[in-house]
């Protein structure tokens, strides 16, 4: 039996007053007491349109929970609003970066010990085979799972206090999989050339395919216009390799495609993270004086043709990074 079932407002269930809820089950109508998160609770009056609901019941703690859907009223941000950009990778689940030189590093040191913890079990329990290893194995796949979604949800969650108001700058990541190539190496084998993929590049490749890098900027996005943000996709065409200070684009720019980034046109050296966040910095500022000479908001770059692809890039290559003030590095978790 699924431990989820799908309830319509106002048909399978509707709130009452002082914290009660009516819910349809199979003997008729249970009127039932709940309790949740203040914050949220206090949203439901003022709600525009409460959707359907999940009741969704936690095996462990024995308890059910009401996973409601609601709509509400924010105020939408100005062509005036303050910019930030938002860079995500491995070593570093987000590098933020504003045109005012501060920026904020989310480690994922931590995150990524687990997630080689549960893929050694994972590998270990494949190849035992047992009904209880497979059984163990679903355990292990919903620890993952929320420990990705409750990672990402305080990220995002500290990206949107952090910048209020704002255009919150993301890649967009359309096909991104497909864009990025996986790392192997290649030796001969009986006088033929063949592609093998080392033990390094493997851990490698299965940290790039799984972290939810999308669900994390979807999680920005829907958090931002709580706070009167907007998230708005900027190209992620060779923002960790383009020099944001003269624009020399080069690979050669991240020696051993490190953490360092040295700039081999006007040696500029700086956290090669943080040089994609002030990428995509440069491009949201793009958008955004856009917006105030066309009043129309780009949320997206056109992706459909290529002419139009590179127009833009070729106005990214002119943009320029000030150097008048020193960047203020603060570390998150």
């Amino acid at each position: 039996m699924s431990p989820t079932l799908t309830y319509n407002y106002q048909r399978d269930y509707s709130f009452k007053t002082e914290h009660w809820v009516s819910l349809l089950a199979l003997d008729g109508r249970l009127v039932l007491s709940y309790t949740g998160y203040d914050k949220h609770v206090s949203l439901l009056p003022h709600g525009t349109s409460i959707g359907a609901a999940k009741l969704w019941y936690d095996q462990p703690r024995k308890q059910f929970y009401l996973l409601v859907t609601l709509e509400i009223e924010a105020a939408e941000p100005t062509p005036e609003s303050q910019v930030v950009g938002v860079d995500v990778g491995q070593r570093y689940l987000a590098v933020t970066a504003t045109p005012t030189h501060q920026a904020s590093f989310y480690s994922g040191k931590a995150i990524r010990a687990k997630a080689d913890h549960y893929a050694r079990l994972r590998k270990r329990l494949q190849k035992k085979g047992t009904r209880s290893a497979t059984r163990r194995l679903v355990v292990i796949s919903g620890r993952e799972r929320r420990l990705k979604h409750d990672r990402n949800h305080l990220i995002s969650r500290r990206i949107v206090d952090q910048h209020p108001h704002s255009i919150i700058g993301l890649e967009d990541l359309t096909h991104i999989r497909e864009r990025t190539k996986r790392r192997t190496h290649k030796r001969k084998k009986k006088g033929k050339v063949v592609e093998r993929v080392s033990v390094k590049a493997r851990k490698s490749n299965r940290h790039a395919s799984q972290w939810a890098f999308a669900e994390l900027h979807g999680y920005i996005a829907y958090k931002a216009t709580l706070v009167g943000s907007m998230a708005v996709k900027v190209d992620a065409h060779s923002t960790s390799k383009a020099c944001p200070m003269c624009g020399y684009t080069s690979e050669a720019n991240r020696p051993k495609k490190g953490l360092l980034f040295v700039c081999q046109s006007c040696h500029s050296t700086l956290h090669a993270d943080l040089i994609a966040a002030r990428n995509i910095v440069l491009r949201t500022l793009l958008v955004r004086q856009d917006w105030m000479s066309t009043g129309h908001l780009s949320i997206a770059p056109d992706v459909s043709c290529e002419e139009a692809k590179a127009v833009r890039l070729q106005r990214y290559a002119e943009l320029r990074w000030s150097s008048d003030t020193s960047p203020r590095r603060r570390g998150v978790g």
